[in-house]
């Protein structure tokens, strides 16, 4: 097996992650955030456990990515891989700008025993979740097709 092959593979297996990490969590929160007391706290859980595979997948895609298209992958760097990278750095900001104080403003509210508060700040999370998905798919178009 080559290092090129290895870097392709954890690449993509990666970004499998990624994308699947976005799937579950946010209709399970907003499910048991709609049932009250005591639903939220497991709920909760698994979205806080969605966000840190979130990011551990995102920086995983992005370093795999930025070795595969290196000299050392073997992969030269062009307009759709920039364009790729682009994407998926505007998805992890948008980790960092919107879904986790979402998800903190959420857990402060269940905490507070507030399930109101909780749900008005959990509505950020599955447009978080649709762009996520559409950010990703955007990346993967543009490093699949030549640009």
């Amino acid at each position: 097996m080559t290092l090129s092959l290895a870097l392709r593979f954890l690449h993509v297996l990666s970004a499998a992650l990624w994308m699947g990490s976005g799937l579950f969590w946010p209709g399970a929160l907003r499910r048991a955030l709609a049932l009250g007391a005591p639903h939220p706290s497991p709920a909760l859980a698994q979205a806080r456990t969605g966000l840190g595979l979130d990011f551990g997948s995102g920086i995983a895609t992005v370093v795999t990515g930025l070795v595969y298209a290196s000299p050392l992958g073997g992969v030269p760097m062009h307009a759709g891989i920039l364009l790729g990278l682009t994407l998926a750095l505007v998805r992890l900001a948008l980790l960092f700008a919107l879904a986790r104080p979402s998800l903190r403003r959420a857990t402060d509210a269940v905490g507070a025993g507030d399930i109101e508060t909780a749900r008005a700040a959990s509505k950020r999370l599955p447009a978080y979740a649709g762009s996520a998905h559409l950010l990703w798919l955007l990346a993967l178009a543009c490093m699949v097709f030549p640009i």
